[in-house]
């Protein structure tokens, strides 16, 4: 399974790692985005980013 972070203004693509809780990673970034807070995320490299969800204009999650 493919899962990708994409996010808009800046526009960017993320591999997730396959057994990413998809409902769970929304569910935290809307939070996240509403009290300013970051999030760390791990690709399906096994690194990790830390993402700022305020600072984008929107976001989804495709699976494939």
């Amino acid at each position: 399974m493919s899962i990708e972070l994409i996010t808009w203004e800046p526009k960017h693509v993320w591999q997730l790692a396959d057994d990413t809780d998809t409902k769970t990673l929304l569910d935290t970034m809307s939070k996240h985005a509403r009290r300013g807070r970051t999030l760390t995320i791990t690709d399906s490299h096994g690194d990790t980013t830390i993402l700022n969800p305020a600072r984008f204009q929107g976001w989804t999650i495709e699976t494939e």
